[in-house]
């Protein structure tokens, strides 16, 4: 993972957001004559609006207008063709949706808290007041202002100076009071995940540490390293953000911007991680074919710029009178696709590595009934919040959701890659010193022309196969260098046999010492590492029970000529490992 271009995508939405919270303030100066300001869920007789407004008096009559979240209220009248008087029809006087903002005493008008003030020669109503909701359940309602009567002079449209503070519960309660009901517990839920990241990162910590001792440590758990950070650096974050909202009532939106998007990287990342591992990197194979790292890296990009459309999309277009939060937008939809996608790839990959290596289900069987449901969770929350979710429930669902299925992700790969010798799914057996370019994901032979390539593995009898770096299979592989210790006996070979010595020229002479072969070490196949000894010319053998070998005589070039000296044999050891049977 880029970083740098996670930094640069960072610095951008705090360029591009704005900071708001349920302290909203700002200026209305439109042509049109009705628009939307403010929503906010309220809870039944503990929802508490204060508000004040300020706007000349030439522009007429400006309201205020409160909708709920009912099919004939809001729905009806948002992004519809209907005028200001048809928007304002569908409000009722006797519940007090609708606040004139002057000074007159009509049932519209009389609670307002309107009183006019000079402004740069000016004068102005200036409107101070609040109202309390009363409702079934925890409701939605919508804050718009029109003016639907003409104005006193040539003016048009509306301009509207505000500053709302909209509550729920009791002045200092932490949890409730600066929160719309959809936002309730998300602080206490980021503090809670957040204590729990930071344990789950230390023993992440220790395990990498044992497991580069042991020379285990791959990439693949590096990058597991990597997402886990990301996610607890993006909770810490988002805890500062969510606990100065709760204290002040606005919410440093370019710190939570940025705490999301750090899990955002985390997502991308393990989600990759995943894919690696399904198709048997640093398990069954140390590199990765030409071909898949293309798609890797194609797949890798498209999920990066999807997870930047919807921040850019959420801090440009996001609409808050239609949308409640970023998942019923069309890039939340396009990151649930991007999701399902990695599944199929992670489907796709698990299938090809248990063909060639079905000795690994031990790991990859649990690996993907998991992170099966692992990818499918979060899709299916989405979908039940989208179509069966009470509208002001959903964000702290899904959001409290999506942490959990996170933690669970991390959780369990934790788990399935401890270094215990308890552990049966460990799935490292290959050591990082070991890893070698290997065969392309649908072959079954290795690739022509790779020096010092070899499957890592393969089954058992499997021509050029490497077993797995198994602490019995380390032991046991390697060179057979039993052939050093044993001597052959040179003295009962006969003159001329083929046993070993070299007949002269006339058929009787001294014996020629046994040619050795190499220590007597195997063949080793041309697809494993080659191994060369030193040769053993003029070297001794160790002493043995206190008594040496005299060194065996260099080997003649030629055989010896006809009245040339005769060289004794050499005297025979073989009596001295001969027991005798009493």
């Amino acid at each position: 993972m880029n970083v740098k271009l996670w930094s640069a995508v960072a610095a951008l939405f705090f360029l591009v957001s704005v900071s708001e919270g349920r302290w909203v303030e700002g200026t209305i100066d439109t042509d049109s004559d009705w628009t939307f300001v403010a929503r906010f869920c309220f809870l039944s007789k503990l929802g508490a609006l204060e508000y004040s407004f300020l706007y000349p008096v030439n522009y007429g009559t400006q309201e205020i207008l409160l909708y709920y979240d009912e099919p004939g209220q809001w729905e009806s009248v948002y992004k519809s063709q209907k005028n200001c008087s048809s928007r304002l029809s569908v409000l009722s006087i006797a519940n007090n949706q609708i606040i004139a903002l002057n000074t007159s005493y009509t049932q519209t008008s009389r609670f307002s808290g309107c009183a006019l003030t000079t402004v740069g020669g000016e004068q102005y109503y200036n409107c101070t007041g609040g109202r309390t909701f009363r409702s079934l359940r925890e409701r939605w309602w919508y804050i718009a202002v029109a003016r639907c009567t003409p104005s006193f002079g040539s003016v048009s449209g509306l301009y509207l100076q505000y500053k709302l503070h909209m509550t729920n519960g009791e002045e200092g309660d932490l949890w409730h009071y600066e929160y719309s009901a959809d936002e309730f517990y998300i602080l206490a839920e980021n503090m809670a995940f957040l204590l729990v990241y930071f344990f789950i990162l230390v023993l992440s910590a220790v395990c990498a540490y044992i497991l580069k001792g042991r020379q285990l440590f791959h990439s693949t758990y590096k990058m597991y390293l990597v997402a886990v950070f990301l996610w607890f650096f993006g909770l810490l974050l988002m805890c500062i953000a969510w606990g100065q909202y709760g204290q002040t009532g606005w919410q440093i939106k370019p710190t939570e911007v940025t705490g999301r998007l750090f899990q955002a990287a985390s997502t991308v990342v393990f989600v990759l991680m995943l894919i690696l591992m399904a198709k048997g990197f640093t398990i069954t194979r140390g590199r990765l074919p030409r071909l898949a790292v293309v798609r890797l890296t194609t797949f890798l990009v498209l999920y990066i710029l999807v997870y930047i459309t919807l921040f850019i999309w959420e801090g440009s277009f996001f609409d808050e009178g239609l949308v409640l939060y970023f998942y019923e937008s069309p890039p939340g939809y396009g990151l649930v696709t991007m999701r399902l996608i990695g599944w199929l790839w992670f489907l796709y990959a698990i299938f090809f590595t248990l063909k060639h290596h079905p000795k690994k289900g031990n790991f990859y069987f649990p690996f993907f009934i998991f992170y099966t449901v692992w990818f499918w969770a979060g899709p299916v929350v989405v979908l039940i919040a989208m179509f069966a979710m009470a509208k002001w429930s959903r964000e702290k669902t899904v959001f409290g959701v999506e942490q959990f299925v996170g933690l669970c992700g991390h959780l369990f790969f934790l788990v399935l890659t401890r270094p215990s010798a308890a552990n049966k799914n460990f799935p490292y057996h290959v050591r990082t010193s070991q890893i070698a370019s290997l065969i392309d994901p649908d072959e079954d032979t290795p690739r022509s022309g790779a020096s010092g390539s070899y499957r890592l593995g393969k089954e058992e009898g499997e021509a050029g196969a490497v077993p797995y770096c198994t602490e019995e299979s380390r032991l046991s592989s390697g060179p057979n260098l039993a052939a050093l210790f044993v001597v052959q006996d040179t003295s009962k070979t006969p003159r001329g046999a083929g046993g070993g010595g070299v007949p002269s020229a006339a058929g009787d002479g001294p014996p020629r010492p046994p040619a050795y072969n190499t220590l007597g070490l195997p063949p080793i196949r041309s697809q494993a590492p080659s191994l060369t000894l030193p040769p053993l010319t003029g070297a001794s053998l160790p002493p043995l029970r206190g008594l040496s070998l005299p060194p065996l005589p260099a080997e003649p070039s030629a055989p010896p000529e006809e009245g040339s000296p005769v060289v004794s044999p050499p005297p025979s050891y073989s009596s001295m490992f001969v027991t005798k049977n009493h």
